[in-house]
């Protein structure tokens, strides 16, 4: 209660809680989020760290933000955006329509990878939300069927679509789209130093980025064990991936 009510304060004196100066990254969990909030976040002129759990719904919670930022010693008053990574339905389903003024960067993964990332983070957290594959790839379908809802509310000029594949693949281009996205001088660097509160209290990822400083693939990279899932899910977790790399095209 204390954080809202300060970030409604908040909301009306910092020039930064107006929804086109945020920029979020708007995907699902073990994407390659982490690593590109760190590069993002290491710019004078984006304020953030990661994920801040944020539901927003109007622009007080802009405010929240700001404030979340604070306490982690991850604010930057005179940056040119404020910055959040979105990686649940719940903090995006209800947004006003002002949110759709901010600069919004897509990320999915392929299914089989990401829904056997997600589950071995939350059993190696010791946590029960994801701990099966088929709770994973439940979360999967449904938080891509969101980013594919969301994609359209955003003007053309204020959103970008990536793929794991492409920011593992060819970064350089990657971080170049998104430079012109944000409108940034000099451009992105594949390079970071990631904030603490990007690897604990649920910021970002607790198991890899703290030990990386540039976005790149694993040296080896074994081959996904086999998902026990049912061929249903399978198809429904396949198509919601084919449908965002399609609409992002």
């Amino acid at each position: 209660m204390t954080k809202t009510l300060l970030g409604e304060v908040v909301s009306t004196v910092a020039p930064q809680c107006s929804f086109d100066r945020a920029a979020f990254v708007l995907a699902h969990m073990r994407c390659g989020s982490t690593a590109l909030s760190n590069i993002l976040c290491s710019r004078a002129e984006i304020s953030g760290y990661g994920e801040a759990h944020i539901a927003y719904r109007n622009r007080s919670d802009l405010g929240r933000l700001v404030v979340n930022q604070a306490l982690r010693r991850a604010w930057k008053p005179g940056a040119r955006y404020v910055f959040d990574k979105v990686l649940h339905s719940r903090h995006d389903r209800d947004a006003p329509q002002d949110f759709f003024r901010s600069r919004a960067i897509f990320l999915c993964r392929r299914p089989e990878r990401a829904i056997a990332s997600i589950r071995g983070l939350f059993q190696s957290l010791g946590r029960e939300e994801y701990t099966t594959d088929s709770l994973a790839a439940d979360y999967y379908v449904e938080r891509v069927g969101q980013l594919c809802r969301l994609w359209p509310l955003f003007p053309s000029e204020r959103r970008l679509g990536l793929t794991h594949d492409a920011l593992i693949g060819a970064t350089d281009d990657c971080l170049a789209r998104v430079t012109a996205l944000l409108q940034l001088e000099p451009p992105l660097l594949n390079a970071y130093q990631g904030h603490a509160a990007s690897v604990r209290g649920g910021g970002g990822d607790p198991l890899v980025s703290a030990r990386r400083t540039k976005i790149e693939a694993p040296r080896r990279e074994k081959a996904p064990e086999p998902l026990a899932l049912d061929p249903g899910l399978v198809q429904r977790a396949n198509e919601a991936y084919e449908r965002y790399v399609e609409i992002i095209a």
